[in-house]
């Protein structure tokens, strides 16, 4: 989908966009981040997209601009009426969540299979 990226792979499930980071947080460059991040919110903005899954598997750490970003790309699919997930953080990774209180803006799931899986069930209902 986009063959550029360092930070994010990012790649299409029908109308669902799942991002994910693929490095830490300390090992790039807040202009590479920022970069980064509006090109995915740019995906954001198709509208053959409709749905995120944010999807932490492989993140170990993650600072605050960095979890600036991701907040960044949920806010822009709730503007547009869809929702945003998060799922597969580790056990530390998931307890920064918890306690920026971040499952109350967007829910979370154990693996990707089950938050695509959700937002699929929502779309067939809804139609």
């Amino acid at each position: 989908m986009l063959k550029y990226l360092n930070i994010f792979d990012v790649r299409a499930e029908q109308e669902i966009l799942v991002v994910s980071p693929k490095v830490d947080a300390g090992s790039f460059r807040y202009h590479e981040l920022h970069r980064e991040a509006n090109s995915v919110r740019d995906l954001l903005t198709r509208p053959d997209i409709r749905h995120l899954v944010l999807n932490l598997s492989r993140l170990e750490y993650f600072g605050s601009e960095f979890i600036g970003s991701l907040v960044s790309m949920a806010r822009e699919i709730r503007n547009r009426r869809g929702q945003a997930l998060i799922c597969a953080a580790n056990p530390t990774m998931l307890d920064v969540l918890k306690n920026m209180s971040l499952f109350k803006l967007w829910p979370y799931f154990e693996t990707e299979d089950e938050a695509i899986a959700h937002l699929r069930s929502d779309s067939a209902e809804a139609q």
